[in-house]
């Protein structure tokens, strides 16, 4: 019987820890109830039957979990989880080539350092290099750096 209950473990253990590997990957409730087992059935064994049958059960885990452990490696397991597309997409360049420096707006929203402005019919996103400026205050275009427009109070 009580080789059953150790066999049983070791098994238990060794499904739950594929079960961490190719289904529900990550340090989860799966492989530490698997580990938990693993490591049930040695103590079990050494405890019930002798230090002969704690060791035979210790080299056997050792065994099985090198053994999962180069299949996780080696095997295609993780494939399924594998991040596989390189990300190639940049940012839009927005810059605008309707506004050119000394344009006169007003500001649409509260200029907090950042906000919205608005040139002719384009609103387009102006950073104050005056400070702040209230909403519907009339503002110019002082330089336009890397798709920044810079404004101030006229």
């Amino acid at each position: 019987m009580e080789l059953f209950v150790i066999g049983l473990l070791v098994v238990l253990g060794s499904v739950l820890l594929v079960a961490e590997i190719a289904l529900i990957p990550g340090l989860g409730l799966t492989g530490i109830l698997g580990v938990g087992a693993m490591l049930a059935s040695v103590v079990y064994a050494f405890m019930t039957i002798g230090d002969i049958a704690g060791w035979i059960t210790i080299l056997i885990v050792i065994t099985i979990s090198v053994a999962l452990i180069l299949w996780a490696i080696y095997g295609k397991s993780l494939d399924n989880v594998a991040l596989k597309k390189n990300i190639d997409s940049t940012v839009a360049d927005e810059s605008p080539v309707d506004i050119k420096v000394g344009d006169r707006g007003h500001a649409t929203t509260r200029l907090a350092l950042i906000g919205e402005a608005q040139f002719g019919d384009s609103i387009v996103e102006v950073t104050s290099s005056d400070g702040f400026i209230d909403e519907k205050e009339e503002i110019v275009v002082k330089r336009i750096t890397a798709g920044v427009i810079y404004v101030a109070k006229a």
